[in-house]
């Protein structure tokens, strides 16, 4: 007789299973089982979802901007939030290759996989939107491959790493030149009423010669000059006007003294304008106009040598509104002239595929270009994050002053 080991119902016709369960027990079993698996299942795909989620929080706070003040010093401060994310990075790349989830994970990336066109799907070129990265199948198996995908992922994510880190060490860089800056005495700027006439900039190319530097040029008697910087509403000398204006005086090649101040144009400055130079119509609003400081400017330069980069621009801006420095006998020195005569840039090559000529990197050169920003880091001068403001492109520009002046001496 045989008996069901689970209710124990007994019977010399009782069909039993190979565990001894009759056949209403083994349904009930089965059913049970399967509930169970369903519930488990569920409850993985919900700690999956949960997990996801939180990948993709993590991944979006790391990608949010990181917003800083345009003082060096005072951005300091926001460094231990960058190296926060910098640590965050790691933590995600470890999320990422969590064992418990990385299939499921793999699964749901190659489903968002985007595609420009029909044909970027058929040979499986594709997006992935989320890391920023594009995919393809892997060319022996024509599948995507899990390996790949997600090494793809950790090196978009160490190139973010690599960025905040130079972020940091782009702040700490400008902080440091930023305090240069600070360490030099600064001069009172006087206001006065005195009237200057505008002036016709025509005349200036006849005046001012630019003096150049050779092997046979004493290097010492160079390291006396005021070097000038001007930011301006835009480059039309006459719709145009100045909104700041810095100097600062060398002795032996020593920054010693510092003129500066912000300008009223008496007009809007362009959204253009100010997000190169980062100043607004509000930070100009109590400021002097140029004619007020004209007098004091010109008794800061006195009768010295003038140095600055692109220094025609900003002599005609001075000299259009009225600011006369050729009544003293002087010598002009341009460095954007001098690094010309200096450095090298690459050659242009004719690209057929694009139409047009094009830099020929494989040629000798020293710079691409003789921007400020560009020579500065070519001599390691300052960091550029914080550039395009007077007072730091005229030191800026002294000291690339002297590393032009040591290559062209040969010192």
């Amino acid at each position: 007789m045989r008996k069901c080991m689970i209710c124990g119902k007994r019977g010399l016709f009782l069909k039993v299973d190979a565990l001894g369960r009759c056949n209403e027990c083994a349904q009930k079993e089965r059913e049970k089982e399967a509930a169970e698996a369903r519930e488990k299942a569920e409850k993985e795909e919900q700690e999956f979802e949960l997990y996801y989620s939180n990948l993709l929080l993590r991944l979006k706070k790391l990608q949010e901007d990181i917003e800083f003040d345009d003082n060096p010093i005072e951005a300091l401060s926001i460094i231990p939030l960058i190296r926060d994310k910098v640590n965050e990075c790691e933590v995600l790349k470890a999320e990422i290759h969590n064992p418990q989830y990385e299939n499921k994970l793999f699964d749901k990336l190659v489903k968002s996989i985007t595609y420009s066109d029909d044909f970027s799907r058929k040979y499986g070129i594709g997006r992935l939107e989320t890391f920023d990265i594009g995919v393809r199948v892997n060319s022996i198996s024509k599948e995507y491959s899990k390996d790949e995908i997600f090494s793809d992922i950790d090196r978009r994510i160490d190139t973010h790493a690599k960025h905040l880190n130079n972020i940091i060490k782009s702040i700490q860089n400008s902080a440091a030149f930023q305090k240069q800056i600070d360490a030099i005495t600064d001069s009172n700027v006087e206001i006065s009423n005195t009237k200057h006439n505008k002036r016709a900039t025509s005349e200036l190319n006849e005046i001012i010669k630019y003096t150049n530097i050779t092997a046979k040029t004493c290097f010492d008697r160079l390291g006396s000059f005021v070097v000038i910087d001007t930011e301006t509403t835009g480059l039309n000398l006459t719709r145009d006007n100045l909104v700041e204006v810095a100097a600062i005086r060398y002795e032996n090649w020593v920054p010693i003294e510092r003129f500066h101040t912000l300008l009223n144009p008496g007009k809007h400055i362009p959204d253009e304008a100010s997000a190169i130079n980062n100043i607004t119509d509000d930070m100009v609003a109590d400021a002097p106009a140029f004619m007020q400081i004209i007098d004091s400017l010109n008794a800061f330069v006195g009768k010295s040598n003038i140095v600055g980069h692109n220094l025609p621009f900003d002599l005609k801006f001075l000299y259009r509104y009225g600011y006369d420095f050729t009544a003293n006998k002087r010598r002009y020195y341009d460095t954007c002239e001098i690094a010309k005569k200096t450095l090298k840039k690459p050659k242009l090559k004719w690209d057929k595929d694009f139409d047009e000529y094009v830099i020929d990197y494989d040629c000798d050169y020293d710079v691409e270009d003789y921007k400020l920003t560009t020579l500065c880091d070519y001599y390691q001068i300052r960091d550029n994050m914080f550039a395009h403001r007077a007072l730091s492109d005229a030191l800026a520009t002294g000291e690339l002053f002297k590393c032009l002046a040591k290559d062209r001496i040969g010192i």
